[in-house]
């Protein structure tokens, strides 16, 4: 022991500036390791903030989505009922004409009587070329077109509709 303490007494400040540098950086390493749990810690909380507005916008789009769908569906159950109303297409040749349904029977025209010359077929039947069909009438084709332009008409209001609240320019 006598040699330790000779040489702890002779070398005594190079061991007191090792043991003060030692202390220096332990205590800058713990400053070191703070700063950057601090950092780490206002990272993960911006990237949760950035999740949370995220799903914020993805729940406020699937409410404006079913919103807009449910007013869109109202709408068309609303004029396919109108439609549903509607007397048969008046037609004279290649043109038709819907009229407003109303009380007076007077408005419609009277159905002439089938000709003597013309087989005695029904006047608005389709043919059935796929054999398929089963007495198809030009009423329920014009019903039928009537509904699908409605439903085009709806559809492209739809779109337009989703296009302004996702914010881009509808084509």
């Amino acid at each position: 022991m006598n040699w330790i303490t000779r040489f702890l007494l002779s070398h005594w400040s190079s061991i007191l500036g090792g043991l003060v540098l030692l202390m220096v950086l332990i205590f800058g390493v713990q400053i070191g390791q703070t700063r950057v749990q601090r950092a780490w810690d206002a990272e993960k909380q911006q990237a949760a903030l950035i999740q949370a507005k995220q799903e914020q916008h993805v729940a406020d789009t699937l409410h404006a989505q079913r919103t807009i769908n449910q007013e869109i569906s109202n709408e068309f159950q609303t004029k396919k009922g109108l439609l549903a109303g509607l007397r048969p297409a008046l037609r004279g040749g290649d043109v038709g004409l819907r009229i407003q349904p109303s009380h007076d029977s007077g408005t419609m025209p009277a159905v002439s009587a089938i000709a003597t010359g013309v087989a005695a077929a029904p006047t608005d039947a389709v043919p059935d070329s796929a054999g398929l069909a089963t007495g198809i009438s030009c009423e329920q084709l014009a019903r039928d077109a009537a509904e699908t332009t409605l439903m085009v008409l709806e559809l492209q209001q739809w779109h337009a509709r989703q296009s302004a609240a996702d914010g881009t320019p509808a084509p």
